[in-house]
């Protein structure tokens, strides 16, 4: 009986069209990735309806189909890219140099491979079309999804695609008191930095605190630290805190808005939006316009201003180069500025690299020395980060300036072990108020 049965699996069709199309994410449960239980039961299922097609090419074309889809979904998932805005990968497939990634290099090397294999496969499948094989078919794909949701239990809540429709909406500029402009006139500068997670293991907490609450800028400011909620990616991070909203830039409508930097236009403020890479990534030399900035800047405007160019897989600015950039448009002011600035060099994966001072990272000493390499990284380029803009934060020649630092989503790590000492709910901002 049970060897009967164990030959009456449809072990062909379990071989091309399950685990050949997700060969890169079974090779990624040791290491972490997003749940995919629901899209190993969804594909699954169409693998089953289309492996009773008779044409062989139209097979063969559903599996192209599934191998491209199953790693797409995969890497959406990982950067909080939900279904509704895969349009969002287009973007980074065309601006980034994912080449430069080991890690992408690998998985692009087992997702082809995997795919000429089933390619070559698919003649040999027999049409699963019998009950029983069938239904055998089906019990693989459940067992699998099954298998899915138990290895990746541990940070399936770290993954916030969307929020839920009665989500309470919370912002940074919201709880730090920012946004609504000041009757004094005083400069304000938002900070957006890139993967900038809410630490929540001790040891790490402690080196975040050291960078992240530092005593020398109570000499000139009152400080105040908190947690807001996040949801999505980077452009979600940024309709949060600009237009306080829940939502993405490609469904959202901005002429029916009122942004925070039309409001600060509207009290007599000179706004701007700088980022340290390309303009034309997520179309933000389109849509921040909308938001109310009257000037906008990108990487090749900051280099012209003096800003280097950093490497890695997003090369761009060197961001430890832009808080005196800021520093000196402030000075130079002749109104009350308005200046709004979304980093790049710790967007994952990060690379060694010598201008991003990533190169045999040791930051942290004993603490990061057992853990991912890239979580060193991570912390080495925010670290630097920190320390420019402190250098502009405490210049005795910056006038009256409130400065709020905020990270856009927690650090989506591929590796469960980085991902977990982060929470999955909130990220944290930080308020420098001016004296």
């Amino acid at each position: 009986m049970g060897q009967s049965l164990f030959r009456s699996i449809p072990w062909w069709w379990v071989l091309v069209w399950l685990c050949l199309p997700f060969l890169a994410v079974m090779l990624m449960w040791p290491v972490g990735g997003p749940p995919m239980g629901r899209f190993w039961l969804g594909f699954g299922l169409a693998g089953l309806v289309a492996a009773q097609l008779p044409w062989l090419a139209a097979r063969r074309l559903v599996l192209v189909v599934l191998m491209l889809a199953v790693p797409l979904v995969f890497l959406g998932n990982t950067f909080n890219i939900s279904l509704y805005n895969y349009d969002l990968l287009l973007p980074f497939l065309r601006e980034v140099r994912p080449l430069r990634s080991p890690e992408y290099l690998i998985g692009g090397g087992v997702v082809a491979g995997a795919g000429a294999l089933a390619w070559r496969l698919a003649p040999r499948v027999p049409h699963p079309r019998e009950p029983r094989v069938a239904a055998l078919g089906l019990l693989a794909v459940l067992c699998m999804a099954n298998v899915d949701n138990m290895v990746t239990v541990s940070t399936a809540g770290s993954y916030q695609g969307v929020p839920q429709p009665d989500a309470p909406f919370g912002s940074a500029v919201q709880r730090a008191g920012v946004a609504s402009p000041r009757s004094d006139g005083r400069h304000l500068v938002i900070i957006l930095v890139e993967a900038l997670g809410n630490v929540t293991s001790p040891a790490e907490r402690a080196l975040f605190e050291v960078d992240w609450n530092r005593p020398e800028w109570r000499q000139r400011y009152d400080v105040r630290l908190g947690t807001s909620p996040y949801y999505g990616s980077t452009t979600s991070g940024e309709l949060r805190e600009l237009c306080g909203v829940w939502g993405d830039y490609s469904q959202f409508d901005f002429s029916a808005a009122d942004c925070l930097p039309a409001q600060y236009a509207k009290a007599g403020y000179k706004t701007a939006g700088w980022h340290s890479f390309t303009g034309a990534y997520f179309d933000r030399a389109q849509w921040w316009p909308g938001t109310g900035f009257a000037e906008t800047g990108f990487a090749e405007d900051l280099v012209a201003l003096g800003a280097r160019r950093c490497g890695g897989v997003f090369p761009g600015v060197c961001d430890h180069d832009v808080p005196a950039l800021i520093g000196t448009r402030l000075k130079q002011a002749d109104q009350p500025q308005l200046v709004y600035w979304l980093t790049l060099n710790s967007h994952l994966p990060l690379l060694e690299h010598e201008s991003l001072g990533t190169t045999d990272c040791r930051y942290g000493g004993t603490v990061l020395a057992d853990t991912p390499p890239m979580l060193c990284r991570l912390f080495q380029v925010h670290h630097n980060l920190f320390e420019a803009i402190t250098a502009m934060a405490l210049d005795p020649e910056l006038p009256p300036t409130d400065i709020l630092i905020v990270g856009d989503h927690m650090p989506p790590f591929f590796q469960r072990d980085a991902r977990v000492r982060f929470d999955g709910d909130t990220v944290p901002w930080i308020l420098l108020r001016a004296r």
